[in-house]
């Protein structure tokens, strides 16, 4: 009994927390994906964890990495010891009369550049005993692992079934607008519709270029417009700033830069709605409902009803 307990006050939750990471996503990839770290870390983790314990937690194969059975009953103890922590902070919550804690929120890297900040400020002045840990995410419509986050913030475009197993709402869609910076519009006329024939045109590529926004917008194109592509909104914010040509950005973004101009809007029905999700586990959390409902009353003003 005491070699165990030994062994148990060695164990870090960084590793266990890797664990369960690959046991889920069944490779070290999808793993540091899922944890938002490196491959090599959730390695050295898994190793570290097997050397504590004593015994070798999954197998290598040429398909990946598999539990082996004594992996499986710890991942399964793992769970629940996960699942008795946020018992305790609950039980916190309620003894201290105040939400106290950690909040781990998903949210895409835009988000987390142009509204966050400013949200996450108010709501720790607000609730001081509450850290918010932000996951950035490439995107807001691929499916997250339930373990990377308590909170996520996603943007879909009535794709929800990727999600079904979260609760939450749907607090409106987020406005798109189509911007140039300043020094573009000394020498180019300010569009104010979809003919776009004559200007430079900075479009997304790979996944950000199915989205419906940006689909709209690349139909506006003629031959030899196309100037720029690039994989992320805050790529295309940067080249739209130096003058390169026209970008269909979020009205939250281009909004906030002192350097874009608005030539016009998106049509509303081409702009993804934005969704606060959460386990349905968490439901009588009381940090993460207050958390929740902070979030929804600050980011409404961002978005446009959805009916």
């Amino acid at each position: 009994m005491a070699t165990l307990r030994a062994k148990m006050q060695q164990l870090d939750w960084d590793d266990l927390h890797s664990l369960i990471a690959v046991a889920r996503a069944g490779s070290l990839a999808g793993a540091a994906a899922a944890l938002g770290t490196h491959r090599s870390t959730v390695l050295r983790r898994i190793d570290r964890l097997e050397a504590r314990l004593g015994i070798r937690v999954f197998d290598r194969t040429p398909q990946g990495l598999a539990l082996t059975a004594a992996g499986e009953r710890v991942a399964a103890q793992v769970e629940r010891m996960a699942d008795a922590a946020d018992e305790v902070l609950q039980s916190a919550d309620a003894d201290h009369g105040r939400p106290v804690g950690n909040i781990r929120l998903a949210a895409t890297f835009n988000l987390g550049f142009g509204l966050l900040p400013k949200v996450i400020g108010r709501f720790r002045a607000a609730y001081p005993e509450i850290t918010v840990e932000v996951i950035g995410t490439l995107d807001g419509y691929s499916t997250i692992h339930p373990d990377q986050f308590d909170i996520a913030l996603r943007t879909l475009e009535g794709d929800v079934a990727k999600h079904e197993q979260m609760v939450g709402r749907c607090l409106g869609k987020l406005p798109l607008a189509v911007y140039g910076g300043k020094s573009y519009f000394t020498n180019m006329p300010i569009p104010r519709s979809k003919g776009l024939r004559q200007h430079n045109l900075l479009l997304g590529c790979g996944a950000l270029s199915n989205l419906s926004g940006s689909r709209w917008f690349e139909g506006s194109r003629k031959s030899n417009t196309i100037v720029y592509r690039a994989s992320s909104m805050l790529l295309l914010l940067a080249a739209a700033r130096e003058g390169l040509g026209l970008a269909c950005l979020p009205s939250y973004l281009g909004e906030s830069d002192s350097r874009l101009v608005r030539a016009f809007e998106v049509p509303k029905e081409h702009c993804a709605d934005l969704w606060v999700l959460r386990h349905a586990h968490s439901r009588n959390n009381a940090r993460l409902r207050v958390f929740a409902e902070f979030l929804a009353t600050e980011l409404r003003p961002y978005v446009l009803a959805t009916r």
